[in-house]
């Protein structure tokens, strides 16, 4: 297994929230607010925009900005997000298997 590329998988999946903001995004785009409620607990606004802004720039999430009445923002999955999907998946199985 090659370091690099275990380091660049870390720094996404290896976050406290970013596979909880991940795997929320999975039924389609949210708002901030919906984002920062998880079943682990609820996100500090601060935490949730870095967080969002790191995966922006990683490329695994997408911002848009809504101007409609009242204006908003929405975050969605970009395809490189959905391929981390499957990943999540397997974690939480992996899990179960072994009693964590």
């Amino acid at each position: 297994m090659e370091h690099r590329c275990m380091a660049a998988a870390m720094a996404v999946l290896g976050d406290k929230w970013n596979p909880f903001i991940i795997q929320s995004l999975e039924s389609g785009a949210q708002r901030f607010c919906e984002i920062q409620r998880t079943p682990a607990g609820t996100i500090n606004p601060r935490t949730l925009s870095d967080r969002l802004q790191h995966l922006e720039d990683l490329q695994i999430i997408t911002k848009k900005v809504i101007s409609h009445m009242p204006p908003h923002t929405e975050y969605a999955l970009t395809q490189r997000g959905r391929e981390l999907l499957p990943i999540l998946e397997e974690m939480v199985r992996w899990s179960e298997r072994h009693g964590s």
